[in-house]
């Protein structure tokens, strides 16, 4: 596939890399010239330096051959322009999404949609955020929660605390501990993510993924060694474009919210576009204030989403010393992830992953029909549908064992029409069967080539 990319900022270069190692033909557009520098230097990608609203530019991009044109600048019009542009000078087969933010629109009722504008999607930084939010909630252990497409399976990350009977024995003896169509796919530590085998063990503090169905969760909960509790009353620390996108989310679900907003004139206006929420004028970095607030409202929860990601760890931290029961601290700085999680901050939101989790969504990757990526690219599941007529026969003739999947890759579950479930060594795979594969990065070329 060839994508074209108008933005080298975070989530443009990083989602460029991640395309770049999958083997797609990548092209990245910025206006920065010491930024499209430095990113020519680095990435294996034809990289231009100009303007994405610039006919000439775009084609020396290759836009008449794109089968993708992302805009990602951290400039609305910009993005929303580039993608007109570009569909006017592409072929036929070209898609175009755009980074929109749309808040104050949102707010007043008045968004555009992608289809009002021409486009094929919009792709918002403060939804995909209350998304991610809204999943990392209905686990209440220490980790985080993505849903897969369809939401027969989520993926839970959660830190293994000293309690957990899932420590120190091995993965093949605890498959019976585990909840019955549940599997550890992936494991993070100091040393980096591993795809592990029945021989691994668990660690505390390890992260340990692990693929699941909903109605797991609770049983999944307990097993990490933290108990389970039903999320109620939850307090909001900043109320920016992703608070108010996170407390919007909250209330569409009959959720109401605590918000600690510093600034006097957003606090008001917020307000007004929450009925269900109290909006309190008040700086949630006051230990005192802080303290106040979770004790007398008992609180649940603490979401910290300032855009400063030191302040917004160390507020973290201390919610979590005054007891609350799960912290969700929104943050972009891998380096602070471990110690924020050593001091007890449950789950880490990146903005940056949670646009390239929704960007991604849009590439197409041959037969895998979605994807979901671990730590910092190092594996990823991918969602593979076995077609009707496969090209490789053995896929639907032989036991999964005789397959031969590589190093590095598990199948770690298959949706069958209604039902989920984990496969063993002896499954035999059917025409339209899902398979949900994690694949080490480095397997992924060797994984494609043998489904495709």
């Amino acid at each position: 596939m060839y994508v074209v990319i108008v933005g080298a900022g975070e989530v443009g270069s990083y989602v460029a890399r991640i395309l770049v190692e999958e083997g797609h033909e990548v092209a990245v557009i910025d206006v920065n010239e010491a930024l499209a520098r430095r990113l020519d230097a680095s990435l294996n990608a034809l990289v231009v330096h100009g303007s994405g609203l610039n006919t000439n530019v775009l084609k020396s991009a290759g836009i008449e051959r794109a089968d993708l044109l992302m805009a990602v600048t951290a400039i609305d019009e910009v993005n929303l322009i580039a993608c007109m542009t570009a569909r006017k000078h592409g072929g036929k087969r070209l898609r175009v999404v755009a980074r929109v933010r749309q808040s104050q629109q949102v707010a007043r009722g008045e968004a555009l949609s992608a289809e009002d504008l021409g486009l094929d999607a919009l792709v918002s930084p403060e939804q995909s955020i209350a998304r991610a939010v809204i999943e990392m909630l209905r686990y209440t252990g220490s980790g985080e929660l993505r849903e897969l497409p369809g939401g027969k399976l989520v993926l839970v990350g959660m830190v293994l605390s000293p309690d957990s009977p899932l420590v120190h024995d091995t993965l093949a003896a605890l498959r019976g501990d585990l909840p019955k169509q549940s599997l550890v796919v992936a494991v993070q530590s100091r040393d980096g993510l591993r795809i592990p085998t029945g021989g691994d063990r668990l660690r505390v503090d390890e992260r340990a993924f692990v693929l699941t169905r909903p109605q797991d969760l609770t049983e999944l909960t307990i097993l990490s060694g933290q108990p389970w509790f039903r999320v109620k009353r939850i307090l909001i620390v900043g109320c920016g474009n992703t608070g108010l996108a996170v407390a919007r989310e909250l209330e569409a679900r009959g959720l109401a919210a605590t918000i600690l907003e510093r600034d006097q004139e957003r606090a008001e206006l917020v307000a007004g576009l929450l009925p269900r929420s109290l909006v309190l004028n008040g700086d949630g970095s006051d230990p005192d204030y802080l303290r106040t607030h979770l004790e007398e409202a008992k609180i649940d929860a603490v979401l910290v989403l300032l855009e400063d990601p030191e302040k917004s760890v160390l507020i973290g931290i201390f919610a979590k010393s005054l007891g609350a029961r799960k912290v969700i601290v929104r943050c972009d700085k891998p380096a602070y992830a471990h110690l924020a999680n050593q001091l007890g901050v449950d789950a880490m939101i990146s903005p940056k992953r949670a646009m390239t989790d929704a960007i991604l969504r849009y590439v197409w990757r041959g037969k895998v029909e979605s994807s979901l990526v671990l730590g910092d690219h190092e594996a990823e599941i991918i969602e593979f549908r076995v077609p009707e007529k496969p090209e490789r026969a053995d896929l639907v003739e032989k036991p999964l064992r005789e397959v031969h999947f590589p190093e590095g890759a598990l199948v770690a579950a298959v949706i069958r029409g209604e039902d989920v479930f984990i496969p063993s060594g002896t499954t035999v795979l059917q025409p339209g069967d899902s398979l949900f594969i994690a694949c080490r990065q480095d397997a992924l070329g060797r994984v494609a080539k043998l489904l495709t």
